[in-house]
């Protein structure tokens, strides 16, 4: 595909190695924090695995699978709170809606690149905006707790397709 990105899956995407490669990093996160990942937890994570595209919480709760329990959207909700908590999935406050983190390390989850048509996410490493993100913050003894830049436009396949 012509202008197709590393960033961006392929149409031949494995999405049960991400899935697999999610879930052992979400464990060895939650180990080392001293947390569990629950099945309500591992069951959410899972389903924002599956692809590299937002989704808003009622969208979750309608995947997800109660066996036989009354749908609960709080369960949700504290799932989505404790996963971005341990830096495992991303909330996109423009959107009010949620992707499974695909980076880690220093500047993980500065910059994410949202689809404004399909809604696939791709988060690049940009670990010099990190720096000077941080640097900024120190320099006006700003307290640092997140920084996230969320970029809107269209993946490459929305381009192709569009401008096809």
């Amino acid at each position: 595909m012509a202008g197709q990105s590393s960033l961006f899956p392929s149409s031949h995407h494995d999405h049960g190695r991400c899935i697999a490669a999610g879930l052992a990093r979400a464990e060895k996160v939650c180990r080392g924090q001293q947390e569990r990942l629950t099945d309500n937890r591992r069951q959410v994570l899972e389903l924002l695995l599956a692809e590299h595209r937002l989704a808003g919480a009622y969208e979750i709760l309608e995947r997800f699978d109660w066996k036989g329990r009354k749908p609960a959207p709080a369960q949700i909700y504290r799932a989505l709170a404790f996963l971005e908590t341990m830096g495992l999935v991303h909330r996109i406050a423009s959107r009010n809606a949620y992707v499974a983190c695909s980076s880690q390390g220093e500047g993980h989850g500065t910059v994410l690149l949202v689809c404004e048509e399909c809604g696939i996410v791709a988060e690049p490493s940009v670990d010099s905006l990190s720096r000077t993100v941080q640097e900024l913050a120190a320099e006006s003894d700003f307290e640092l707790r997140a920084h996230v830049l969320e970029v809107m436009g269209r993946c490459p396949v929305c381009v192709e397709v569009t401008d096809a």
